[in-house]
């Protein structure tokens, strides 16, 4: 194929896809709860200045202090806004990735930009930080060579939101594999300062990054910034998330997880199954048991934020977009686009976009839709 029209192809599909998450983040047109239906809003307001140095606040800091916040009165509508930024700028990454190393498989490139994961879950899982965390995640995997930015990148992902640890395997093992020989001693010293920055940036953010100010106190705060978003949202201000030690959410949290797991595994059965086929494929591309052992420990590694927070189908989409960034590596490497993998996965593509929350709305979009009908 011409690279001219494959970059046609590309750039079609992955447009598609996108429109497809646009449709899923204005569901707020049709839902009973409206613009609530994003969730919480605080993420986009919270500053440095306000608070000192806290957890999950460098983006807020970067869009208050540069008044991008103030733009609009309703705050629905500038996390609307952001938002579609933001899966733009995903969408995009991974179609240049894509256009650069001239991967025009039409079934392959369709299995990852409707993936039920990344692109249009993107749409769905909103009221989090997670699709800066993809992006970011995305860029050290797929574009970023040099160790230094590389570093910088784990710096910003892990200030941006502490799930990004969760994806760092991911990024070790594409800078690895993108060196060649991936476990020679030149390698294996490019390591030292990325490891070095995630070190630094997660005792940082572990001893420091809590708010050291009252409940009340800091919802004075946001009730100034957030005026419409007040109480709308049990956490709507941000003070739980700013506030609680790790070590407290991972009590609670782990007894959650066995509570909802033994009673309620059964919805969680088809997204893993998604999981599996992923690494499915990648066990197509690879060779040997160690590389294998690496891609099983980078695809699975954010499932065990289960353990600190009982988001799963959050968790789910992450793992599973560190299998589809991964194969586009190997993609890359190996010239081998076509599996037969790719038919199961595109047959996944159908149950776009993955849920969020909830345990029992793994497919939050065709549930509501069923819903409707049977109203």
């Amino acid at each position: 194929m011409s690279d001219q029209r494959g970059f046609v192809l590309v750039s079609g599909i992955f447009l598609a896809a996108s429109l497809a998450a646009f449709v899923v983040l204005n569901r707020w047109l049709v839902t009973d709860i409206g613009l609530l239906s994003y969730g919480r809003v605080w993420q986009f307001y919270i500053s440095y200045s306000d608070f000192g140095f806290v957890r999950r606040a460098l983006l807020g800091t970067i869009v208050t202090e540069s008044g991008l916040n103030s733009l609009f009165e309703n705050e629905y509508f500038f996390a609307l806004a952001v938002h579609h930024i933001a899966i733009a700028v995903l969408s995009s990454t991974v179609a240049y990735y894509c256009i650069s190393r001239k991967i025009f498989d039409p079934p392959f490139l369709t299995s990852i930009a409707f993936s039920p994961a990344l692109i249009i879950h993107s749409g769905y899982s909103t009221g989090s930080l997670d699709v800066f965390v993809v992006i970011l995640s995305a860029l050290n995997i797929l574009l970023v060579r040099n160790s230094v930015t590389f570093s910088i990148v784990i710096i910003f992902g892990i200030l941006t939101h502490e799930l990004f640890i969760f994806s760092v395997p991911a990024q070790v093992l594409a800078k690895l594999m993108r060196n060649g020989n991936a476990w020679d001693s030149h390698s294996v010293k490019s390591l030292v300062f990325p490891a070095f920055a995630f070190t630094v940036a997660v005792i940082a953010m572990t001893l420091f990054g809590t708010v050291d100010m009252s409940k009340e106190a800091v919802e004075q705060v946001m009730r100034q910034k957030i005026p419409i978003a007040e109480g709308q949202h049990g956490l709507w201000s941000g003070y739980f998330e700013i506030a609680s030690a790790t070590d407290q959410n991972s009590v609670g949290d782990i007894q959650n997880l066995a509570t909802e797991v033994q009673t309620g595994f059964v919805w969680l059965v088809v997204p893993l199954t998604y999981v599996v086929l992923l690494i499915a494929r990648l066990w197509t591309y690879s060779e040997g048991r160690m590389e294998f052992a690496a891609i099983l420990m980078a695809v699975l590694a954010p499932l065990l934020a289960a353990l600190v927070a009982t988001d799963y189908y959050r968790w789910i989409a992450l793992s599973a977009d560190m299998g589809i960034l991964i194969s586009l590596i190997y993609v890359t490497q190996t010239g081998r686009s076509g599996s037969r993998w790719n038919t199961p996965l595109l047959v996944f593509c159908l149950l776009a976009p993955f849920g969020s929350a909830a345990i029992e709305r793994p497919f939050p979009m065709h549930q509501f839709i069923f819903e409707k009908l049977m109203n």
